[in-house]
């Protein structure tokens, strides 16, 4: 799908967030999308997505509940359909909808990809992501409403979005969306990783994986957060290891599949 034409990147360290902390890094809000060659690609492609997903879009598929789901307004607010979250492949699910994983596995560095919905008068509410390393995009697939209506702000900048369009943004930053209308809000949420970490981008989806992990006992257990820090991140970094070790491995169930 071409490569990245940007030199707009801010160099800094990779972060890797393991609880809800406040992003300082330099990064911008939104990335503007002329910036990358293939998003102009990407969405050229936008019928041919909507001809294979259009059971989704339309009703006559069910959308699967999300295991584990972001801040939301309500328990059902949000759901999303994984192809790939951080290079841990769904493979059942991109088998099932081949042209559209096909189509996102172009993209340079990709490492992320579902598609979502959001439901009619709900909010994802304000939270981060796992890592400054990526650039969070979303491709609007059916948009009900301005973005008044149904939009995002990250940081504090509201955006609204365009049917068959590439919205990035920083999600490093807390950000927020919402759906006021009454129907239903779908975009396709895809990572890229920045070009200054595509080098080691492996090692950055690992980490990922792992902050989401370190999350996740959190959330159940209550016992990985209060430790002091030096040793949260051993563990992260422990856990980074072992994700790594097993992402290539993972990648080839596919083949047997």
């Amino acid at each position: 799908m071409g490569g990245n034409n940007s030199n707009s990147y801010i160099h800094e360290p990779d972060i890797y967030f393991l609880k809800e902390d406040t992003y300082a890094g330099l990064h911008p809000n939104f990335f503007n999308p002329d910036d990358f060659a293939w998003v102009k690609i990407l969405e050229s492609k936008y019928e041919q997505i909507l001809n294979e997903i259009g059971g989704l879009i339309y009703g006559k598929e069910e959308m699967p509940a999300n295991l584990n789901p972001p801040y939301l307004s309500s328990p059902d607010a949000w759901r999303n359909f994984y192809f790939s979250n951080f290079r841990w492949y769904n493979h059942p699910n991109c088998k099932k909808y081949p042209v559209t994983f096909s189509i996102l596995n172009e993209i340079p560095n990709f490492s992320f990809a579902g598609i979502t919905v959001l439901e009619p008068h709900s909010k994802v509410l304000p939270h981060i992501g796992e890592t400054n390393a990526t650039i969070r995009c979303h491709f609007a697939l059916k948009i009900p409403g301005n973005y008044l209506d149904c939009g995002i702000e990250v940081n504090g900048e509201k955006r609204g979005y365009e049917e068959g369009k590439v919205l990035m943004f920083s999600d490093a930053h807390f950000h927020t969306t919402w759906n006021n209308t009454d129907e239903r809000r779908f975009v396709i949420v895809f990572d890229v990783v920045q070009n200054q970490f595509a080098y080691k981008s492996n090692w950055v989806c690992a980490s990922s994986l792992a902050a989401l992990t370190v999350k996740y006992i959190d959330e159940k257990v209550k016992i990985i957060k209060p430790l002091p820090n030096m040793l949260l991140q051993l563990i992260h970094k422990s856990l980074a290891v072992a994700w790594y070790f097993y992402l290539p491995i993972q990648k080839q169930f596919r083949l047997f599949n």
